[in-house]
């Protein structure tokens, strides 16, 4: 932590420490003075008051509420709620980054960095490797109630804050000791499970907090759901790929370095299943993953209360938690797009690897097919982008499967303060606290050495390998062929052409594996200081209620590569094998991920805000507030106003509004100068490419304007509300769209006209490597810049209502909705490099993957509740509108196109709670009782893990004891 760290905790603590003794001062004078009540401050306001005097919409989900519903995880909570519109933690592979087993919050659509998540109305760190707030990591066992704050905040807490707040409050007054264990049953899976422990102690001065949490979740293959794996006629995205193993060669010429036509591996439609597309064959490695990882997760958790004296009151909370995803399960290997040099190949041949004659596998393969390749057996092959090093087969380094990625989240998290009241001033209350969250992830994906496969190739591999006889010496060979491939591992079709011998050993394949591997650490630290009080004005319904204060936040950001991830000491492909080895293109030494630099990042923000309550009339009331944040730089400063109004006009009818303007600023690493990897299907490639996404130093903030209109009912058992809402956005940050490059330069697919010679087209040309000449076909990497793109106005309704029946069968039914409609996404066209690449458009009811995400236009709960005595049953309907895939199909692949529809997705849940003797409560769950398939989609895994879930009908089993 910087010094400037210290010197503002330092401040902190001074003013902390000085009421302190104030209040102490106070104390001897009026010994036998009331104890302070604390007042409810409800998500979205820093003055005291209850949730019915606010004017925001503000969601409360209560402890016993989602006990109702089974004990929901916090992703399925999430996940629930309409407003929330896409959301992480179900399955998080296929174009949604290094993230698997993270959990993130997305109101209104608008990307998870724009929802602020708080926990005790503290921030929280970023999850390492992105821009969002893990909501895994909260200790669900010491969670009391959620609040939801579906409105524009950034006039109250700042930056982040522009789709809205969730805020996850601790349980209060708790005493005894609590134990939780809780089992699911999914078929196919070995079924998840979690325990708790929960300890509490309250008496007149003090209170304390224990809990910890663990929470396991059981893999679940994609081969136990027979939605996930579809026949290539059915979606060619399912796991389809034209780069396969056996794979597509190149006919060298005997003795010179150039090629003739490409060729197949005979054996590719036996292994590899049916043909189709460009290429002979097509390879499905959607049998190697997972709809579900193993997870496991863990949460400890501390908070302690104490009144100083009888108007202050210590608070500190201590918070640790994790996770970890042991082996997340992809493809055996990437196909490779970074090539070794000539050195390395021995040919003059810039984007492949030569395999000669002598390669034991090319010999086997030769000696079943004389046929295969006729120049092949003087001169060898050049392998072309259409191939991977291992497929059909497996990987046996990780038992014959799909390869194994490791990630592993750690946080530690600190918080403590006084608040108190002054006793002079009218009552002037304050608060002071420092928050410091360290936040680490370890992330390891294996991936194969450019210069270790060549050598390799040649018969010169192994880590013991001595002098340059092929095959000898500790030299070992690798075969790219299907004459050392048994058979494949996930259909167990066997291969017709396979020679015992001469597959590949577990030596060769350590030797030309490594991990591409780095460590992220996410830092926040916060200092705050706010009061609040009333003024002496009263306009006949009351006094004007005040808070104001300052806030300092400082958050860093640092990775540090391992060896070969490192661009500084591995830049080049031959690096792995040639440590000096210099080169134009610093693409480093893996296949398939590109080198990365390690940097150490950090940002300061100052901020002052002041916020006032008035009540107008006894009937009318209105908030004010404003912020003011200064983050130096290129980014600068902001000042953000809001009001809100709440009008009673009759004993049953009450209108609110709200409107403010909002702000984000870039993260640190949007603005620093290096580049990240990650894969992105493309289809007029047919496969997945490599997209490096670089930071922008010149990226301004963004900036939106929101506005809430509602309209509240109160009938006694009866009440509702509905709110208008709208966002408009001046300028938000994203990064560029890699699709919308490759299709502006190839709008009719891989085999159609292209704009590659076309120069108005130029500048979108120079974001594109290929492996050979310009086509879909070759296309290698894409470069992606974060921006500030185009505006957008995203609008809609909410509506939420419930309803109490008494004394029905000696009982009480409640009824419950909870819909989100919306009414527009508007954006507007977009332009990159000055090439028009994309139209405006309205994207509601669409699913634009990997762009502007899934855009239900309805999203609702229906609920209906029956409570006798002791038990309570639930039956509740969770509804997500269809929609249409937005992405541009080829002529190639007939069933790819867009406008393909995804059904609704619609699932009923029953749960049963029933209060046992001995302080003991059971809560039985049907999850998807009526056992419906998520709705198709073509993406990879044949549905949209952002909007529905892969387990089909399950089974949860939750107890609890107190003692």
């Amino acid at each position: 932590m910087r010094s400037s760290h210290y010197l503002v905790t330092a401040s902190v603590l001074a003013v902390a420490t000085a009421l302190s003794a104030g209040h102490a001062a106070a104390q001897t004078s009026g010994a036998n003075a009331p104890a302070l009540v604390e007042e409810v401050i409800v998500t979205g306001s820093f003055i005291a008051g209850t949730p019915e005097d606010a004017a925001l919409p503000v969601n409360v989900i209560g402890a016993d509420d989602l006990q109702k519903q089974g004990s929901p995880s916090t992703v399925d909570l999430l996940k629930s709620i309409p407003a929330v519109q896409g959301a992480l933690g179900e399955s998080n592979q296929f174009g949604a980054g290094q993230t698997t087993g993270v959990g993130s919050a997305n109101l209104r659509g608008l990307g998870a960095a724009r929802t602020l998540v708080l926990f005790n109305g503290r921030r929280m760190a970023t999850s390492p490797g992105s821009i969002f707030v893990d909501t895994n990591l909260l200790p669900q066992a010491a969670v009391g109630r959620v609040e939801v704050l579906k409105d524009g905040a950034a006039a109250t807490y700042g930056s982040d804050a522009i789709g809205g707040v969730i805020n996850f409050i601790t349980r209060r007054n708790f005493n005894g000791l609590e134990l939780q264990g809780g089992y699911t049953y999914v078929d196919g899976s070995d079924g998840d499970y979690s325990a708790s422990l929960t300890y509490g102690f309250t008496n007149e001065r003090s209170s304390l907090l224990l809990s910890g949490g663990y929470r396991h979740r059981s893999e679940l293959p994609t081969v136990e759901r027979d939605f996930a794996v579809r026949s290539f006629a059915e979606n060619p995205q399912g796991g389809w790929s034209s780069f396969g193993n056996p794979g597509l060669y190149l006919q060298s010429a005997n003795g010179g370095f150039t090629y003739t036509s490409p060729v197949a591996d005979p054996a590719c439609n036996v292994i590899s299943g049916p043909g189709g597309g460009a290429a002979p064959c097509q390879f499905q490695y959607i049998g190697f993953n997972n709809l579900v990882e193993e997870e496991d997760y863990w949460q400890l958790y501390g908070e302690f209360n104490f009144d100083v004296t009888d108007t202050t009151t210590f608070h500190a909370e201590v918070l640790y938690a994790g996770h970890d995803v042991s082996g997340e399960k992809s493809s055996p290997s990437y196909p490779p797009n970074n090539f070794p040099s000539s050195a390395l190949t021995t040919k003059i041949q810039g984007n492949g690897y030569f395999i000669p004659a002598n390669n034991p596998g090319l010999q086997a393969l030769l000696a079943t097919n004389p046929g295969f390749a006729p120049s092949a057996a003087t001169a060898g092959l050049f392998t072309s982008v259409a191939w991977r090093p291992i497929g059909a087969d497996g990987n046996d380094l990780f038992g014959g499967g799909g390869k194994q990625d490791k990630r592993r989240f750690d946080a530690y998290r600190v918080s403590a303060g006084l608040k108190g009241e002054f006793e002079f001033g009218g009552g002037i209350g304050w608060d002071a606290s420092m928050t410091y969250m360290d936040n680490w992830s370890s992330i390891a994906t294996p991936d194969i050495l450019v210069g270790r496969l060549q050598l390799a190739l040649r018969g010169l591999g192994g880590a013991n390998c001595t002098g340059s006889t092929p095959g000898a010496n500790g030299c070992l060979w690798f075969n790219p062929f299907s004459s050392g491939t048994s058979g494949n591992a996930v259909d167990g079709r066997t291969n017709p052409n396979f020679v015992a011998g001469t597959a590949n050993s577990r030596e060769v394949l350590d030797y030309i594996f490594d991990e591409y591997a780095y460590d992220i650490r996410s830092q926040l630290y916060t200092a705050d200081v706010v009061f609040n009080g009333r003024l002496p004005i009263d306009f006949g319904a009351g006094q004007i209620g005040w808070a104001a204060g300052t806030q300092y936040r400082w958050s860093g950001l640092e990775r540090q590569n391992a060896d070969f991830t490192n661009i500084a000491v591995s830049p080049c492909a031959d690096s792995s094998v040639n440590p000096a080895a210099t080169c134009a293109a610093q693409n480093g030494p893996f296949t398939f991920f590109g080198a990365l630099p390690d940097y150490d990042l950090d940002q300061s923000v100052i901020s002052f805000f002041g916020e006032m309550a008035i009540p107008i009339t006894n009937s009318l009331n209105a908030t004010l507030a404003v912020r003011y944040e200064d983050y130096g730089g290129n980014v600068g400063s902001t000042t953000n106003p809001k009001i809100a109004l709440r009008y009673q006009a009759t004993d049953w009818l009450a209108f609110r509004a709200s409107a403010g303007s909002t702000f984000r600023a870039p993260p640190t690493t949007q603005i620093s100068p290096g580049s990240t990897t990650n894969l992105a299907y493309t289809t007029a490639a047919g496969g997945y490419r490599a997209y490096d996404t670089f930071g922008n130093p010149n990226l301004a903030p963004e900036e939106a304007i929101t506005l809430n209109l509602g309209a509240l009912f109160d009938f006694g058992d009866f009440r509702a509300s509905v709110d208008y809402w709208s966002f408009d956005f001046e300028g938000p940050i994203n990064n560029e769209s890699g699709s919308s490059i490759v299709n502006a330069l190839f709008p009719n697919g891989p085999t159609g006209a292209n704009n590659c010679a076309n120069p108005a087209f130029a500048p979108l040309l120079s974001r594109v490597s290929f492996t050979g000449a310009c086509s879909a076909a070759n296309i290698n990497r894409v470069r992606i810049n974060f921006v500030n793109g185009p505006d957008i106005k995203t609008s809609g309704l909410d509506f939420s209502a419930t309803y109490r029946a008494r004394d029905v069968l000696g009982g009480d039914m409640n009824f419950g909705a909870d819909l989100t409609y919306v009414l527009e996404f508007q954006v507007d066209a977009n332009t990159i490099e000055g090439v028009p690449v994309a139209a405006a458009r309205d994207y509601v009811g669409t699913m634009d993957y990997l762009g502007y995400g899934s855009q239900p236009q309805w999203k609702g709960s229906f609920f209906a509740e029956y409570n006798r005595d002791v038990h309570n049953v639930r039956a509740t309907v969770r509804y997500v509108d269809n929609m249409i895939d937005t992405r541009v199909g080829s002529a190639t692949f007939a069933t790819n196109q867009a406008g393909q529809k995804i059904d609704a997705f619609v699932t009923t849940d029953l749960a049963y709670r029933v209060f046992l003797p001995w302080d003991t409560t059971l809560s039985a769950s049907v999850i998807n009782m009526f056992d419906q398939d998520p709705s198709f989609a073509r993406l990879d895994l044949s549905y949209d893990p952002f909007t529905a879930n892969p387990y089909g009908r399950h089974f949860k089993l939750n107890v609890t004891k107190r003692f």
